[in-house]
């Protein structure tokens, strides 16, 4: 099936997750981190005090991502998304009338919470549980939405940010995700009405029950545990260093709007790549893209490393959106093709939430070298350990 027949068979279903993934946009780092010069100067923060804040708040949300994760199992969709969609939208209120650390800390928990976490959680588990066939196509279709708000989202951001001011623009993204997107979905998921499920299933039954994993097997597999660190790395990386991007940029000596540029080059990739990336991953099996989906992520960090010239800033951009395109189908294709259907949500919950709670840490741990370089000299060590750690059939499989 090539991608226009898949996405007419499955158009209200893709579109409900490319739709939850553009949404969970507003709780990712490349975004908050766009308003971090605001929030210190008119909370009167220091540089260390915030990333402290975001860092606590995100840990936070990473435990609570593995309990709360894991029920999207048993609710129904509609249901579950409804009420995360709620709570990003009071999250959204909240962060957009901050006056103190305590209502920042608040407004943080309930972005990345919601956005960042269950947004992308809803969209991938819902289309690999309804679309097991094509789970490639459907993850890399659906995660269009990150690329497309990468995009979008940091020049937008910017320009009502210098026209409006940060409550204005909280306020306006809080009005846009309760009136105009959410209604939205929901006439996604009553027109799609999951009929993917009854039409792509035939035959996965049998396949599933000789291998399905439930959460507590794959935790005791030491296996996996070694293959989790290359797996988180993306997001741990990109954090770490998305959210210290100002800072950076002013570092190097480049222009802030040189970054709004790149980032838009970087959603760019990201779309780009996963569309190829999907089809591929269909057609064989994940695990021999696991191996070397690091490589571009780390020489592009090698790049900002060694790059002065603003041209290598676009460097690490572009290798940097070819990981992270290639992490969403090969990643979360692995999950379903090793694991199985059944736990799916809780599966992805425990991994998702050690994910998130590594981009908890990495603002803050990112914040105490004391030279830019050394951040990412650290970042490519680790990337590098990551890719040898693979290189191994390692991985969490029974045999």
């Amino acid at each position: 099936m090539n991608y226009l027949q898949f996405v007419k068979s499955n158009k209200y279903l893709l579109l409900f997750g490319f739709l939850c993934v553009f949404l969970g946009n507003l709780g990712q780092t490349f975004f908050i981190s766009l308003f971090n010069k605001d929030l210190i100067a008119n909370l009167l923060l220091e540089k260390d005090n915030l990333s402290l804040v975001y860092s606590v708040a995100t840990l936070i949300s990473g435990f609570t991502l593995f309990f709360v994760g894991a029920k999207i199992d048993d609710i129904p969709v509609k249901k579950f998304t409804t009420l995360v969609v709620i709570g990003l939208v009071i999250a959204c209120v909240i962060f957009a009338n901050s006056t103190n650390l305590w209502m920042l800390f608040i407004a943080y928990l309930g972005i990345r919470l919601c956005g960042q976490g269950l947004m992308t959680h809803i969209a991938v588990t819902t289309l690999m549980r309804y679309i097991p066939n094509h789970r490639g196509k459907a993850v890399s279709l659906a995660l269009q939405g990150m690329g497309a708000g990468e995009i979008v989202l940091p020049i937008m951001a910017v320009h009502l940010l210098l026209n409006y001011g940060h409550t204005s623009s909280w306020h306006l993204y809080a009005l846009v995700s309760s009136i105009v997107m959410f209604p939205f979905m929901m006439w996604c998921l009553h027109k799609a009405r999951l009929e993917p499920i009854k039409r792509d299933t035939d035959g996965v039954e049998a396949l599933a029950e000789n291998n399905d994993w439930s959460r507590r097997q794959v935790m005791a597999d030491w296996r996996f545990w070694l293959i989790l660190p290359a797996i988180i790395a993306p997001a741990f990386l990109i954090t770490g260093i998305f959210f210290h991007q100002t800072l950076l940029v002013d570092g190097k000596g480049w222009e802030i709007e040189w970054l709004s540029i790149t980032l838009a080059t970087y959603g760019v990739i990201h779309v780009v790549g996963a569309l190829v990336t999907g089809p591929l991953v269909d057609a064989s099996h994940p695990r021999k893209f696991l191996r070397w989906y690091l490589l571009p992520l780390i020489l592009g960090v090698a790049c900002l490393w060694y790059g002065q010239s603003d041209w290598w800033l676009l460097a690490f951009m572009i290798l940097a959106g070819t990981t992270v395109a290639a992490n969403g189908p090969v990643v979360n294709s692995f999950y379903a093709e090793v694991f199985g259907n059944t736990h799916l949500g809780a599966i992805r919950a425990l991994v998702s939430a050690v994910m998130i709670i590594s981009t908890g840490i990495a603002p803050y741990l990112f914040s105490l070298f004391d030279d830019i370089n050394l951040f990412l000299a650290f970042a490519f060590a680790y990337g590098a350990v990551c890719m040898l750690l693979i290189q191994k059939k390692i991985l969490a499989e029974k045999t």
